[in-house]
């Protein structure tokens, strides 16, 4: 049996002889039990929970050079899904056939192919599609149709004269100048999980590229937000009078100022639209008033407690008071708050982005801005679709969770 600390039990003793409890359980066994408590009686709390940190992995961890940053997935985040170009491969090989006899044997034919792909062109070398268009025309040469679909390729690439190929002038092949193509506005398959857009670009691996911008900017943004909000309230709600007034009155024309308003104005006088640190600063400023009222509030009630008082009779300055005293006694709504404000941060990058004024790179907003179009009239929904869910269950899991923290964290809302 295990020994039991000799002072804890008398600590635990004295307690229970003045009507208290004492506990001795370690720290981990408590946050273990407070976590079953939590997943057990706050269900949708936990679900949201756990939607952030699927996203999480799934933008980090899938996609990128070598298959993201974990390792995990088979993703390149700005990889075109191309395939190769049979047109192109008809070019060219006509390009060898041309001015030869027209009496060469299959196995003739399979040999002008099948010794290398110089034929093929540098481009294709380049493109890495040189051995797939090679087995595609050997498979033609093979099987022995190779030059009958070649003369009625339309318009044709090939005709015969006098025993010879005579190849059709450029200008009327069917030719491309280009080895590959794209596989564009494809539906979801075993290649495409997500189906591919109108570049060809595949939707998964933009999805997860849009995921990493989203976080990013509504993380730092409400973090921005909450920490500039927090700091003013606790000053200004601690020292009240005249600083109060002052902050307040900036925070209310802070707020008088529409949202929207502010963000295109911002966005349209901004050159680098790539400077994701200014996006974030402009969004995180539409916050701040916001969390400065929360804080300021929670600052005030907390002043008049005891602990505060004892802390001015021992001769506390006014700084230690506020970062030492107050300031921990009031992060349970300021996390509240934080946790919050993601998801809105979120969709105001996105809103930006589907009007033309969010970043360059991959975004959520501009994908559901690029396939609106495509919905109904190109029988293709799956790029404004899929982004659409992406910003609809990241901002779900965002406020749900939330939502839960509040209840666990305010202590008038525990019982509920």
């Amino acid at each position: 049996m295990s020994e039991v600390d000799p002072g804890a039990a008398s600590a635990a003793q004295d307690f229970a002889a003045e009507g208290l409890s004492f506990r001795t359980d370690p720290l981990y066994m408590r946050w273990f039990r407070s976590t079953a408590h939590f997943v057990t009686h706050k269900p949708l709390g936990t679900f949201g929970i756990v939607v952030v940190l699927i996203w999480t992995l799934f933008a980090i961890g899938t996609v990128g050079s070598g298959g993201g940053w974990l390792g995990i997935g088979r993703y390149d985040s700005l990889q075109v899904f191309r395939i190769a170009s049979t047109s192109f491969a008809d070019n060219k090989a006509a390009d060898v056939l041309d001015g030869r006899s027209a009496d060469l044997s299959q196995s003739e034919l399979a040999a002008l192919f099948s010794a290398d792909t110089e034929w093929l062109g540098a481009l294709a070398l380049q493109q890495e599609v040189n051995v797939e268009l090679q087995t595609y025309i050997l498979g033609l040469a093979n099987d022995g149709v190779l030059v009958g679909h070649l003369q009625t390729t339309n318009p044709p690439l090939l005709e015969t004269s006098a025993g010879s190929f005579v190849k059709i002038d450029d200008i009327f092949s069917t030719g491309t100048a280009s080895p590959v193509t794209t596989d564009a506005l494809a539906a979801p398959s075993g290649e495409h999980w997500f189906g591919t857009d109108r570049a060809g670009q595949d939707l998964y691996a933009r999805v997860a590229e849009g995921a990493r911008l989203s976080l990013t900017i509504g993380f730092f943004a409400a973090l921005f937000a909450t920490g500039v909000g927090t700091v003013v309230g606790l000053v200004s709600g601690f020292l009240g009078g005249r600083t109060d007034l002052f902050f307040a009155r900036i925070m209310d024309a802070m707020q008088a100022f529409p949202p929207i308003v502010f963000l295109l104005l911002m966005r349209s006088v901004v050159e680098d639209k790539d400077n994701l640190v200014l996006l974030v600063l402009i969004l995180g400023a539409l916050g701040i008033a916001g969390t400065q009222r929360i804080a300021r509030g929670s600052v005030i009630a907390a002043s008049q407690e005891q602990y505060v008082e004892a802390a001015r009779t021992i001769g506390a300055g006014a700084p230690r008071i506020m970062f030492r005293h107050v300031l921990p006694n009031i992060f349970a709504p300021i996390i509240i708050v934080f946790t919050i404000t993601i998801g809105a941060y979120i969709i105001a990058e996105a809103t930006l982005s589907f009007l033309g004024l969010g970043p360059t790179k991959v975004s959520w907003g501009k994908m559901v801005s690029d396939g609106r179009q495509f919905i109904i009239s190109g029988g293709s929904p799956w790029t404004s679709m899929f982004a659409g869910l992406a910003i609809t269950t990241l901002v779900f899991g965002f406020n749900v969770a939330g939502d839960a923290l509040r209840d666990v964290l305010d202590p008038r809302l525990r019982g509920t």
